[in-house]
Order: C-alpha cells, then structure tokens, then sequence
C-alpha cells in the first residue's frame, strides 16, 4: 500500500506530537560516558549493535532478551534452536527420550572446554541445574526446570545425574514433548562453571566476584565494558566450532534511528536482530548502499500490549482489543514489513487457530463500552518502554484509537528495565513489551500463570495457563493442536494481552562480514559468530 504511506506517516507524526502535550512520567536522561574510538581502528574487528542494553551477567537473574545476546555470546547451550523447529547441536550432540518419556538423556561434545581451558563436563551442567533451582537462590528462570522430578523440593533435590563425564539425564515429572522442552525450558540454559563457582555458598552467589568478569564456555571471552553502552570480548580459544578469523568482537548498544549511519560509516557492522533492527524510516535508504547486505526476514517475535486485569473488566479488555488498528501500525509504521498478531501463535504455524481473530470494530468497541458503563473522564495509564521506536510509535497510533471510543490514557515512557519492574509490579493499566517468540506454541504460556514473575497481566486465573500446559505434556499434534486451539480461544475471551503485531527482522550487515545466515533464528537465541569472517 505504498500510494499511502505519506498520509499514514503524516498522521503518525501528527499523533506524535500531539501525544507529546499530554504524555507524562518521562525518564530523565543521563548524562552520557565518553565513546571510546570507533571499533573500526581494529581491523579484525565486528562490531555488532543492538538497540537497548543489557541488565546482568547472571544468566538465571534476568528474562531480557538484550541480555540474553549477551550471555549467549559468552555462554553455551545444550542446543541450536531454529526458527523453522529444528535444532542442531551445541554443547550437545544428541539427546534421547527413554520409551515413556520420562528421561531426558543429553549427549556432550567431548571436545569442549571453558575458555580457561579446563573441559566443559556433565557436572558444570548439573551444577547449573541444581543452582537454577535451588531455593537459596530463588533464581528469576528457576521455572525453566519447574517439569522435572524433584524441582521445588529443595536444594539439590532436582533427579538430574552424571551418568558420565559427557552423558547427564534429567528426570521428568510426567511425560513431556521434547520439542517443548527444548524450546521452551531449555532455550535460555546457559551452562555455567562449577570448578569457577562451586565453592561460593549458593545463598552468596550473586555476590561472586566471577561476575565480574565471567568465564564461559561460548565463543567470546569477555575483555571490559562501559555498562550500558559495549562490550568487549574476544575469541575463547578453546571453543570447538570457532571458524571465524575476528580477533576481537564489540556488542554496542545504539539507538534505533542511529543504526544506518554506523553501518554506512563503518562503526558497525551487523545487527542483532530481532533487538536490534533497522527502522522503517531508513529501509529504502539501506536497500541501495552498495557496502550493505539487506535482509527482510520472517520472524516469529512478537508484540503485545499487556492489560492489567485487576483494572479493567473482560468486557473492557475485549471492546480495548477491537478499537486497536492492526493494519493501520503495519501498512503505516511497518510499510507491509509484518503481519497482525492476535495471539502469540504467527499465522502461518501449523498451531494458529484462526478464530482468535479479533477484527478492528470500533463501533463495537463503543457500544460495550457504554453498556458496562465506561466513564469517558477515567485516565489510564500506558507505560511504554523506550529503545523501540516503531513499538512507541505504535503505542501512539493505539492510544488514538482508543480515545476514538471514549477511552482516555497518558503515555508514560521509560527505559526498559524500569517499565519491566513497573509492569511486573502491576503499576500500570496497559503495559507494552514485545517477545522473541517460538515456532513452538507454548512460548508464551508461562506468561498467564499467576505465580510466575512475567504474569504481567495480573492474572489470578489459572484457566488459561493450564489450559495451554496442557499441550507440552500431549505427544501427537493432534493431542497438541487440541490444546493450543483451545489456549488461543482462551486468549480472545479473557484478552489479558491484546497483541499487535509480528515484524519482519529488517537486517543488514556490511559485505566486510561473511557468514551471517539465518538471521531469523536469532529469535530463538541464536547468533554463530563462530562463522563470522571479516574479509578486507
């Protein structure tokens, strides 16, 4: 719909600044630290950039997805996920499932090693299990193992064993679908130390000096950071899949609207994805750079607007979800680069369940808003955090659809840590936040249980968590398709999140970079700058 963009755009800008007059709660600014020199100056150099920082080293102490290019980078998994639902190995070879799948029974590289040189044993992942779970630590992703034997009971009670140096088993609760587990319980299971971090009493350990300066067993050796603006690394020289030639690798937290300009002026060198994309504004422009390679890549990352539900009644969830403008956000902000989300299933998973579509109805959004009564005069507040410049934009574009009819809000924006809190706390009405989402559909389930800590919609109903567990535990994708049709029904009916839209990954890296494929995985995760090779 390119004959309309001026107009869609136009009227964006206009909202912009009109949203500027009333919107509140900004964060203040901080006053900048120094750049040091651009990476350029080191020829085997990669400068990697993404748009808003990290918030911990600690692997079991955050759910950011920023961090997580971070401890991807200095830590290994047990797998590669793909965005197709495929996987290839990591830190793993293989895994079996015992014939009533009950055990799981991973198979390590013997070749690996942390980048100190000791070797990479079933121990360093049993000890990270046991430190995941353990009470004394009360670890944010301690629910990753929450399906196996033994979790909750204690310290060192979680049934995961050495079998031998290279072979650990983890012992199951109930039978459960590998796919679910690898994608949903193991995607962010950073393997960590035990000859480094062994010793430290568990009640201690994020107080360990290791943290500091971490040493992982992924392809990067941390080197020094400025917190909030880079990091360095460089090789692990032990790492066992390292085919790339860069000697040194710098992770650079850069602003949305500054990313083209420091591919064209060499300051970097690759995007980070799905956290660090190019804004529409600057996609034709990167298009024609002759120094470029361009990307639009599929992804399954999604965002939503969370709804705080011990604020607003389902009747008003629903009539919020119909005043949303879908189409309007993609064909004006996205400029066709995405697909409405209804859900956090994309349209075309297999899982998707096309009923849960709620179609733009602002004029029923209006006649249930005066059928509960709706008070025209009741201000809510939509916290938005900043570092995404299309999602802020978008937040925009929905706040006017709701005053079309009748629902009044104030804009308060700041950055992404402190909005998380603020959501998390429940301090809000509509809170925005966006998901690397999964090929597989359980991703997003974990979200609508009232005990975990991202029950961001303030949920105290089970119904529509247990109803999407349901199918993590079912092996047939007929049992599994059941399920999850019946989870995303759910979703429209009790509308704890009204979801907006999936964006293509708008990627580009310059031609002095080779190797860089399958960018949409990078939702899942993933990022093989072991293949990255500069070439001059």
């Amino acid at each position: 719909m390119k004959h309309s963009r001026i107009s869609i755009i136009a009227l964006v800008l206009m909202l912009v600044l009109s949203a500027s007059l009333f919107a509140g709660g900004s964060s203040e600014k901080q006053p900048a630290q120094a750049a040091p020199a651009p990476a350029r100056q080191q020829s085997k150099t990669i400068t990697l950039a993404m748009v808003s920082p990290w918030d911990s080293f600690i692997p079991f102490e955050t759910t950011s997805s920023y961090s997580d290019v971070v401890l991807d980078l200095m830590y290994d998994k047990l797998f590669y996920l793909k965005a197709d639902g495929t996987y290839l190995p990591r830190l793993a070879t293989s895994v079996d499932v015992n014939e009533d799948s009950t055990v799981l029974t991973f198979h390590l590289r013997e070749d690996a090693k942390w980048a100190d040189g000791e070797p990479v044993t079933a121990d360093d992942v049993v000890f990270t299990a046991h430190l995941y779970t353990s009470p004394s630590v009360n670890a944010l992703r301690k629910n990753n193992l929450e399906p196996f034997a033994g979790f909750g009971e204690g310290d060192g009670t979680l049934q995961v064993e050495a079998i031998d140096e290279h072979t650990v088993a983890f012992t199951l609760r109930e039978p459960t679908n590998v796919d679910y587990l690898l994608f949903n319980k193991f995607r962010d299971f950073y393997i960590l130390p035990q000859h480094l971090l062994g010793d430290v009493p568990l009640a201690d350990i994020r107080n360990a000096s290791y943290w500091a300066s971490p040493v992982g067993s992924g392809p990067c050796l941390f080197q020094s950071q400025i917190s909030g603006e880079r990091i360095e690394f460089v090789p692990n020289p032990y790492y066992y899949q390292m085919n790339g030639n860069w000697e040194k690798f710098v992770l650079r937290v850069v602003p949305t609207g500054n990313l083209l300009a420091g591919l064209m002026n060499g300051e970097i060198d690759a995007l980070a994805g799905n956290v660090g994309s190019l804004q529409l504004s600057d996609w034709d422009m990167a298009q024609q750079q002759p120094g470029l390679v361009c990307m639009a890549a599929p992804s399954v990352a999604y965002q939503y607007m969370a709804i705080n539900t011990q604020h607003l009644s389902p009747a008003i969830r629903r009539a919020v979800n119909m005043a949303m403008n879908r189409q309007l956000i993609i064909d004006g902000l996205l400029q066709g680069e995405g697909v409405a989300a209804y859900g956090p299933v994309a349209p075309n998973n297999i899982y998707y369940n096309p009923e849960i579509e709620e179609p733009y109805n602002p004029d029923g959004a209006r006649a249930i808003l005066a059928e509960e009564g709706w008070d025209p005069n009741r201000t809510l507040i939509m916290s938005v955090p900043t570092g995404n410049a299309t999602r802020e934009q978008a937040a925009i574009i929905i706040q006017q659809n709701l005053a079309d009819v009748g629902i009044k809000t104030q804009i308060q924006t700041a950055d992404f840590a402190t909005h998380l809190n603020k959501v998390r706390a429940g301090d809000y009405d509509f809170g925005f936040i966006g998901s690397s989402g999964s090929p597989d559909p359980s991703e997003c389930v974990i979200n609508f249980n009232p005990d975990h800590m991202n029950n961001f919609s303030q949920l105290t109903d089970y119904t529509i968590f247990e109803t999407g567990d349901k199918g993590g535990h079912v092996f047939t994708f007929e049992d599994r398709k059941e399920a999850y049709d019946e989870y995303q029904r759910l979703i429209r009916e009790y509308v704890p999140f009204a979801f907006m839209y999936f964006e293509n990954i708008l990627y580009a890296h310059t031609t002095r970079v080779e190797g860089i494929t399958d960018v949409q995985d990078y939702t899942q995760l993933n990022r093989d700058v072991w293949n990255w090779t500069i070439v001059e």
